[in-house]
């Protein structure tokens, strides 16, 4: 089993603060989607051990410019390459502006059975600051468009710490978001990439990041106000109501194998991790003419027992259900309960580590601080 992730790198518009690959030109549009069921065709030979894809997630990017036909043709190419496929989640990300009831309803007729929707404030100042195209009543009435074309899954993003954002404004948000019907929240903190407009405002001085008290007081309030109604706070920027969780994502987490297809996508098949070259006219160059993997635009990456142990403690630790001290021994050979006892010791006597149900995990209320606390724990390479 692995799973399967498609990067659609195209944007009708570029976000200021986004340093994804996309490109805002359009016109290769329909020559990309070709060239992604290429790659798929040479991969697939070198996946078939793993045995089939049970997820499908079409990310980027922003993947809903795709229309229709062209997402029912890679999950042909999927079923094509993988006959016995049989999808737990096939999901799209989706901006407001492109969720038409003909799209949503074409979408669900091709196999989507979750949308993941980039909302990030209903606040339209705010949202005129980040180079969103929708509105705040857009986004809220797109939702509703879905719900109706008999989306049950979808997912809505927000995002917080947004420079001169008033605690208010951001409980505005949740309280609208929680309106809606949606059945999975994901809340991102705004990061501050040096290769984003956004980026270059703040080198420059004429913006200012969002001072850490901020950004505390806007988490300890997405925390409180999805536990009062009853959400599953199950990894430090997720929350779900029952059946609401994401597969895909989750999977992630727990380290299975993801085939990664198209320019910027990356790949991991249990060992190694590969990543496809961002440029998108290099890509459609090379699928041109491709007639195996050595040819395509990807670097890889051979990981280490020592990477992989790392990585598990580090993804571990961003979910609720945190670590499994016994299975990491089992699977690596080490702990760090062991390893890095002194380390673990200090976590543990501030509150820091907590053991749950023969788990260990970090509490909520420290999960803003998690990767530092994680790294402390990390092995250092052989």
């Amino acid at each position: 089993m692995f799973s399967l992730y498609f990067h659609i790198p195209f944007c009708r518009k570029a976000c200021h603060y986004c340093d994804f690959h996309f490109s805002t030109k359009l016109t290769s549009v329909d020559e990309m989607v070709v060239a992604m069921a290429r790659e798929l065709a040479l991969r697939a030979p070198e996946w078939t051990a793993l045995g089939t894809p049970s997820t499908v997630y079409f990310g980027g990017g922003t993947p809903s410019v795709l229309a229709p036909d062209q997402i029912a043709f890679l999950l042909s190419a999927v079923r094509r390459q993988f006959p016995d496929s049989t999808f737990d989640e096939v999901t799209l990300e989706a901006n407001p502006d492109d969720l038409d009831t003909e799209r949503l309803e074409g979408w669900r007729a091709a196999g989507v059975d979750r949308l993941s929707v980039g909302v990030q404030t209903f606040d339209d100042a705010a949202l005129e600051w980040m180079g969103r195209t929708h509105s705040g009543d857009d986004a809220a009435r797109a939702l509703e468009r879905a719900a109706a074309a008999g989306f049950e899954r979808m997912t809505l993003d927000l995002m917080y710490g947004l420079p001169g954002r008033s605690l208010g404004g951001w409980e505005r948000d949740l309280a609208r978001a929680l309106e809606l019907p949606i059945n999975h929240l994901s809340a991102y903190l705004l990061t501050v990439e040096p290769r984003t407009a956004l980026g270059v405002r703040v080198a420059k001085g004429l913006e200012q990041e969002a001072p850490e008290a901020a950004v505390e007081a806007a988490y300890s309030a997405l925390c409180e106000q999805l536990s009062v109604k009853g959400w599953d706070h199950y990894e430090v920027s997720n929350f779900a109501l029952p059946g609401g969780h994401a597969v895909h994502n989750a999977r992630y987490w727990r380290g299975v194998p993801y085939l990664g297809i198209g320019p910027g996508a990356h790949g991991f098949n249990g060992t190694d991790r590969y990543a496809n070259r961002p440029n998108n006219p290099l890509y459609l160059k090379a699928l041109a003419d491709a007639r195996s993997t050595d040819a395509l635009p990807a670097e890889w990456d051979r990981l280490t027992a020592t990477d992989r142990y790392n990585e598990a403690l580090m993804t571990g630790l961003r979910t609720a259900q945190g670590l499994d001290l016994n299975a990491l021994e089992v699977g690596f050979g080490r702990r760090p309960d062991v390893d890095e006892a002194r380390e673990w010791g200090d976590a543990v006597s501030r509150g820091r580590l907590v053991p749950e149900g023969g788990r260990w995990r970090i509490p909520e209320s420290q999960w803003l601080i998690g990767d530092a606390i994680a790294s402390a724990f990390f092995a250092i390479q052989d």
